[in-house]
């Protein structure tokens, strides 16, 4: 009785680890997050209190706020794309600056609608009966295949920003009905959130 007591306390315990930590490293970087933005944007709030006597608690988020906000109308508009576009040429003429700047750029990119280097969430037949998951970015030829005889994938490795690249035949790639949303989940979840069936 003692044990299967204590075996239902051990698992209610672990059943409400699941629900709390997930929850709380979630606060946890949002709780970080905020702080190191209002820090950053702390000396305009010093600046206002100090000229205009007026305190804006986290204002750091509000001129983050704005900022995404002109951003967004700026790259909307063809005047704004076109300062968008210079400011990217600048950008990516600086050494080592230029690497750092085009690799943030494209993982940010996988998560803008419409701009995705993600185009399908694929399984890739290998061994026979085994496969792996994988993101289709491109497809491609050899030699004097045709160009679309082969596709290029990204095979996540370690989380999803650490991977590698393989090409693959097109009879090799069974395409998913999941979302690419839904396959960076997957990855993320370390495969916990795959579905029950494809």
């Amino acid at each position: 009785m003692y044990k299967t007591f204590a075996g239902g306390i051990k698992n209610r315990f672990l059943a409400g680890l699941t629900v709390i930590i997930p929850g709380a490293i979630t606060v946890f970087i949002i709780a970080w997050f905020l702080w190191e933005i209002n820090r950053i944007f702390n000396p305009f709030s010093i600046f206002i209190k100090r000229y205009i006597h007026v305190y804006i608690p986290d204002i750091g988020l509000i001129l983050l706020f704005l900022l995404v906000l002109v951003s967004g109308f700026l790259v909307t508009h063809w005047v704004g794309r076109a300062i968008v576009n210079l400011y990217e040429n600048v950008m990516l003429k600086i050494p080592v600056v230029n690497l750092l700047y085009k690799s943030t750029k494209q993982w940010v990119d996988i998560f803008s609608p419409g701009k995705s280097s993600f185009k399908k969430f694929v399984l890739v037949r290998y061994g026979g009966d085994k496969f792996v998951f994988g993101f289709l970015t491109s497809y491609t030829g050899i030699d004097g295949d045709s160009k679309n005889d082969y596709a290029v994938v990204y095979i996540p490795t370690n989380h999803l920003y650490i991977g590698i690249n393989i090409i693959a035949k097109r009879e090799d790639i069974i395409e998913t009905k999941l979302k690419v949303e839904e396959g960076i989940q997957i990855v993320l979840s370390a495969g916990i959130a795959f579905p029950e069936k494809l």
